[in-house]
């Protein structure tokens, strides 16, 4: 699985962000399938409990859109 740069690009640019269950910044270059990540707006959980494959999905759908205007 790999996240698209571009969209990886937007994704830091929001202002959402990827945890570990210790509340580190995930390394979203070196993902472990043994590490359950949390997706947070600031410090509000939007999404708990996703895996790997979860968090790629996440990036590459929401922030790899190209909008046609």
């Amino acid at each position: 699985m790999e996240i698209n740069e571009d969209a990886l690009k937007n994704f830091q640019s929001s202002k959402f962000n990827f945890v570990d269950a210790k509340g580190n910044a995930a390394d979203l270059s070196n993902l472990d399938d043994a590490v359950k990540y949390t997706l947070r707006d600031g410090d509000a959980i939007v999404q708990d409990d996703m895996t790997v494959k979860d968090v790629v999905d996440t990036i590459n759908d929401e922030y790899g859109k190209t909008l046609n205007v």
